[in-house]
């Protein structure tokens, strides 16, 4: 049975994030969406004052200073945080994915040197860096061979890996003092063997940012593109010890993605009631229109399922019991249902939708970049239908 219910400390975190997002980010938002800069631009006093709630931390284990908190409680604050925007909630919760992983896969060595500086610091950001420019929804395709998926090479040389080739679209890496990358170690082996993952320093000689990647929406989700050029990485930087897989990142991503979806959703159809509530055409608000009405009513029914899912995903992660095809589906109808919650508001709104000082133009952009994060939706979908096919041979059908 899920427990939809809060506890006492989750209400009252609930309550701190959404005081902290309507103080902190609500009025920084629609100024950061038009900038012309985003590293100069970038809010670096909205992420310290975050850092001073612990609110950057989250994704710490308990020894090293972070709070312990389950994973419904994570889906609680980005839908309070990404309720103001999804931009700023990134800059704060990026992190968290890349603390949580170094702190289950890293070495102890390792959580010591690189965990203790990024809880000391209200201003280190955490990157992972996995997509290349010729290996996006190729490192997740259902084949698994040689000359397939990540090509940037780690070759040992002594004391050292020696890095080379290209990353790019991987968020707040321009920013980042630290950069989990995955590459090919093995170049004989598939990718799900031949890979391994380093931590990276920003100031490693022969590592850099090569560009910045402004997209269309969610655009402090701040993207760039990453050289290595004979990086030369220390092996005691070899996450977990180790050459090869260390076993799936869990659901951390997907639970980051689609909370920061339904956070969005949220928004939208907020505001397309508001704005129906307040229009008036024949006499009347718009929200008395039985078509306005309609419209509405299918936003929140897929908002409700949405959030439903996602509960029960997040549930199922805290009771170590993760199903793959449920955090799949979860991630394709939360970001498919927000971007159709995003639209359907932006018809609430009339011609209004598109004019630049309405709020739903935004929201609509930012529900675009999100069907592009976490695999492709159509990738998803190929590995759910692998999932199923595999239990039906068990004789698990559809459970």
């Amino acid at each position: 049975m899920i427990d939809f219910d809060l506890t006492g400390e989750q209400k009252a975190l609930q309550k701190m994030a959404r005081e902290f997002a309507e103080r902190e980010i609500r009025p920084i938002a629609e100024k950061l969406d038009r900038s012309e800069n985003l590293l100069q631009d970038f809010p670096w006093e909205m992420l310290k004052k975050a850092s001073k709630l612990g609110l950057r931390t989250v994704g710490l284990p308990k020894e090293y200073g972070g709070p312990g908190f389950d994973f419904r409680t994570w889906v609680v604050l980005i839908d309070e945080l990404a309720y103001c925007d999804i931009s700023c909630s990134k800059i704060i919760t990026q992190s968290w994915r890349g603390a949580h992983r170094i702190g289950h896969q890293g070495t102890k060595e390792q959580k010591d040197r690189f965990l203790s500086a990024f809880r000391d610091d209200d201003t280190y950001l955490l990157s992972g860096a996995r997509t290349e420019p010729n290996a996006g929804s190729d490192t997740h395709l259902p084949y698994d061979v040689p000359e397939a998926g990540i090509m940037l090479t780690a070759k040992r040389e002594g004391n050292y890996y020696v890095l080379n080739g290209r990353k790019h679209f991987i968020s707040m890496a321009p920013l980042a003092k630290l950069v989990t990358v995955t590459a090919r170690t093995d170049k004989t082996l598939p990718p799900s063997k031949g890979c391994s993952a380093f931590l990276v320093p920003k100031d490693t000689p022969g590592f850099r940012v090569a560009s910045i990647q402004d997209k269309v929406g969610y655009r402090f989700d701040v993207q760039g593109e990453l050289d290595f050029d004979n990086a030369k990485v220390p092996v005691e930087n070899l996450l977990g010890g180790k050459e090869g897989p260390l076993g799936p990142e869990g659901p951390v991503g997907r639970i980051e993605l689609c909370a920061q979806a339904m956070g969005l959703s949220r928004a939208a159809l907020d505001a397309a009631i508001k704005y129906a509530n307040e229009r008036i055409q024949g006499g009347r608000p718009i929200i008395q229109h039985q078509a306005v009405a309609m419209m509405l009513a299918e936003m929140y029914q897929i908002l409700q399922a949405g959030r439903t899912l996602l509960w029960r995903m997040v549930s199922a992660a805290d009771m170590g019991q993760e199903d793959p095809a449920l955090m799949l589906a979860t991630k394709v109808f939360c970001t498919e249902g927000a971007l159709k919650i995003c639209l359907t508001a932006m018809e609430v709104f009339g011609g209004s939708g598109v004019m630049r000082e309405m709020p739903v133009q935004k929201y609509v952009r930012d529900a675009m970049v999100l069907q592009h994060l976490e695999d492709t939706q159509q990738i998803s979908r190929i590995k759910i239908g692998q999932i199923l096919e595999s239990r039906l041979k068990e004789g698990r059908l559809s459970r």
